[in-house]
């Protein structure tokens, strides 16, 4: 008999303008250190940009941000379990103020369905930024066992990003 499917939704930023191969790739390395079998992404806010830095601008009012929130729930309900990744620094202006307001009701999301929920290292870093951590954390070990140390079971209430 086959193992039972289990899926791990990672929380991105926003969807690239680009294939995100890179990103899914490492997202599906996680998943696999964690036991998961399956791979979702969802994303915390909804209009695609080449660069997180276009949030600011981007994301400075309301409608990109709704906008995600079914995605994101339907997304947490489907899951076994969440990674983190939308990374570790809040957008500038405006912005900052509707991602605050949507990480927090992430975490609320997250709570409700009661889901375990895991970042890398000290926070919700994104993926294109995990081997910047795991060399300067763990500089004489190789990538993936430097990466399997750094998965972090996150307490039930999310730290918010560093401003």
């Amino acid at each position: 008999m086959a193992p039972a499917s289990r899926r791990l939704v990672a929380i991105l930023a926003n969807p690239p303008l680009t294939d995100g191969l890179r990103t899914l790739r490492r997202v599906e390395l996680a998943a696999e250190l964690l036991g998961f079998t399956t791979v979702g992404t969802a994303n915390l806010f909804a209009l695609p940009s080449h660069a997180t830095g276009a949030i600011a601008k981007l994301g400075a009012t309301d409608p990109g941000w709704l906008q995600a929130r079914p995605d994101l729930a339907a997304s947490i309900r489907s899951a076994e379990g969440v990674l983190l990744a939308y990374g570790i620094t809040a957008p500038a202006g405006d912005a900052r103020h509707h991602f605050r307001q949507q990480v927090e009701w992430l975490t609320e999301q997250i709570s409700e369905h009661s889901v375990p929920t895991w970042y890398v290292g000290d926070g919700p870093r994104h993926p294109s930024r995990w081997h910047r951590w795991t060399h300067r954390t763990y500089p004489d070990l190789p990538f993936l066992t430097a990466l399997q140390n750094s998965i972090v079971q996150v307490p039930q209430s999310i730290p918010g990003p560093s401003d």
